[in-house]
């Protein structure tokens, strides 16, 4: 037995493009602050086909060499112990799973860390290659060729730290600077507490070993006296290999059930046992800083200690270049969203979306890396998860499974707006009606509009001067930048109205276009509509906003939801019946359509059909026009031409001398000149 030797066992079966780069990693001169003269590698082969070469393992140095066990068991633990029997070091390191390179100092920070105390237990975290748990990242496009680009990117192994960059923590050891660790996958000892714990328990006989790891370091800190000792810029990187406990997606969870089953039989207890480290050993790689700093602010196991202190530190989503896959940069943007909203769940499973479209896209990545990791022990899905995940599948055209998330979210909470807002944009698609709004402005040009509802002025900045704007609502907030002449009346529409306030106003001229978008109701549009009316002539244009209600529940009056269209749906069937003289359609724009009304002025103004109107249709059920949506509003398609061809051939030639914006300035102008 060598003193101040560091012996480490690595399992290998069936790693063949794995292997390699392990051993590369545990080579000198990768290794930084030890020559070959201070560790040994012994290379246990568990009955790989085809058997690692003894010239692959001597290739990597002197201080190599092989052990081959040729009527291998599937468990790797006895291969575990043949390798501690036959190590020559007094310390001793196991990697039960070859697959996993490691970072440039785990010897030397495994020798100096078994020198700080003689039960010292040196335990490396855990972690995968790519960014996210290899359990859920082969379900969403990661492969092994993506993993080599990963490792590509980062050049390595010229910096065996920048994995740090490329990888995500696995679930053993998830910010274990600050919470305890379940497991190790290089876990170092000294040869007399390797022989007091009996090495590894044989008994555990599944593929893989089951919970054989997890047990050795529960048996490993029983030991009187016993130090977890971290190391604190070390760690092993996980390869993608297939392997049973890493690897299996589909047949993971079965899998767990057998072990914990296992596991509960040979120990006699049912919790697993996590460990807190007593000292940290080793450096800050630069690479690992961001991550720490993460785990300082927010943890998937609840807030980090900066922010439980009251430090405030918002986290960011990571600024990479979009993707180059539309998709998968439309998705990005969305989990972006969500992750700076703290919704990291929704996030993780959008970039995981994006992944699946574009797996080897850095920013799809990169989100995840965060995202994934915050989420991991998130099993909450409310809401506005799955209204973010609708909006997910929404934006990639797969409406089939955006619905059943949207009507998921509604079944959790029937007063979603997001939920409604994302089957609403399903049904309805193209040009918004504040599109719609300012294309009709542009065109018809009009003198004169009046708007009923202003709430936030941003569908009366669609009106550009020298058009004459008038606004009225009893609860004005205008927050945007307004383009014309533009008067608001802080006012009910029937308060406006019925005072002469138009007719003060206008003083004779028409209205060139109303947009009614007041109190959501079929008695006060219908009030607005004749008010408007009364202003119209021949080249007049009214428009009725939220005519296509999106269901029963959203069209009630009074509201019992926030996304609220009201029954102003009932005006389009009570205009196409009473008023034969008008031409009634309704455009499919987002989200519950734009009615356009016009051919005013052909017998005079005339109220008394109103009457009729809301003793027909007041009472009027939703369910009566929902299965002929299109017939019973009119519905043409959200595209621009046919509806201006359509509008064309009922304005032309029919407006007034004074109806246009030429002839009303030149009458103001005239008006002017004589005061």
């Amino acid at each position: 037995m060598k003193t101040n030797y560091l012996s480490v066992v690595v399992v290998a079966y069936n790693i063949p493009r794995e292997l390699p780069r392990t051993l590369l990693s545990l080579a000198s001169p990768y290794q930084q602050g030890v020559t070959t003269d201070d560790y040994e590698v012994i290379v246990v082969d568990n009955g790989s086909s085809p058997a690692v070469g003894e010239g692959l393992v001597a290739d990597y140095g002197p201080n190599f060499r092989l052990l081959r066990i040729d009527d291998a068991l599937p468990s790797p633990a006895a291969a575990v112990n043949r390798g501690i029997r036959e190590a020559r070091g007094d310390k001793i390191g196991v990697m039960i799973d070859g697959a996993r390179i490691v970072t440039p100092g785990l010897v030397h920070f495994a020798r100096i860390g078994l020198g700080m105390a003689p039960t010292a237990v040196v335990a490396a975290p855990g972690w995968y290659l790519g960014s996210d748990s290899q359990v859920n990242a082969r379900g969403n496009g990661y492969t092994k060729a993506i993993e080599d680009s990963l490792l590509q990117s980062i050049r390595w192994p010229e910096d065996g730290y920048r994995l740090f960059e490329i990888g995500t923590m696995d679930e053993s050891s998830v910010d274990p600077w600050f919470t305890p660790i379940s497991e190790a996958n290089a876990l170092f000892m000294s040869r007399e507490n390797w022989q007091a714990i009996d090495g590894m328990d044989e008994r555990f006989s599944y593929p893989g070993g089951g919970f054989v790891n997890i047990d050795t370091l529960e048996r490993a800190m029983e030991m009187p006296r016993a130090q977890l000792i971290l190391t604190l810029g070390e760690a092993t990187f996980h390869q993608l290999h297939g392997g049973v406990a890493t690897n299996a997606s589909v047949e993971q969870p079965k899998h767990w059930l057998l072990w914990k089953a296992e596991r509960d039989a040979l120990r006699g207890r049912e919790d697993f046992t996590f460990h807190a480290p007593s000292a940290f050993v080793g450096s800050l790689p630069r690479a690992l800083a961001p991550h720490l700093a993460r785990a300082l602010i927010a943890s998937p196991h609840g807030v980090g200690p900066a922010t439980a202190a009251g430090f405030r530190a918002p986290l960011k989503a990571s600024e990479e270049p979009a993707p180059t896959n539309q998709a998968a940069a439309t998705l990005v943007e969305l989990a972006k969203a969500q992750f700076e909203r703290g919704n990291y769940k929704a996030a993780a499973d959008i970039a995981r979306i994006a992944s699946s479209h574009a797996p080897a896209e850095l920013a799809t990545s990169r989100l995840l890396l965060s995202a994934g990791l915050l989420s991991r022990y998130s099993e909450d899905r409310d809401a506005a998860y799955f209204t973010a995940i609708g909006d997910a599948h929404r934006v990639i055209g797969e409406n089939e499974t955006a619905d059943s998330q949207y009507r998921k979210a509604l079944a959790l909470a029937a007063d979603s707006v997001g939920a409604h807002t994302g089957l609403a944009s399903m049904r309805m698609s193209g040009p918004s009606y504040y599109d719609w709004l300012e294309r009709l402005y542009a065109e018809l040009k009009p003198a004169v509009v009046v708007e009923i509802g202003v709430f936030d002025g941003v569908s009366l900045s669609k009106i550009k001067a020298p058009t004459l704007a008038i606004g009225i609502d009893p609860n004005p907030r205008a927050t945007v930048a307004l383009g014309a002449e533009t008067h608001i009346f802080p006012e009910t529409s029937d308060a406006f109205f019925d005072r002469g306030g138009a007719d003060a106003l206008l003083a004779g001229r028409p209205v060139g276009v109303g947009f009614i978008d007041g109190l959501h109701s079929f008695d006060q549009v219908l009030r607005d509509f004749a008010n408007l009316e009364r202003y119209c002539d021949a080249g007049s244009v009214l428009l009725v906003h939220d005519t296509a209600a999106l269901d029963e529940a959203t069209q009630r009056v009074p509201p019992t939801t926030q996304f609220h269209t009201g029954d102003v749906w009932k005006l389009v069937p009570a205009l196409k019946t009473l008023r034969p003289d008008l031409d009634v359609f309704t455009i499919a724009t987002p989200w519950t359509g734009l009615t356009v009304i016009s051919g005013f002025g052909k017998g005079g103004y005339d109220r008394s059909w109103m009457v009729d109107a809301g003793q027909r249709f007041a009472n009027m059920e939703f369910a009566e026009i929902e299965a002929n949506l299109g017939e019973a509003l009119s519905l043409v398609a959200n595209e621009w031409e046919p509806v201006f061809a359509r509008l064309r051939a009922n304005l032309v030639g029919k407006a007034g001398g004074n109806h246009n914006q030429r002839s009303w300035r030149r009458q103001i102008a005239k008006l002017v000149k004589r005061l």
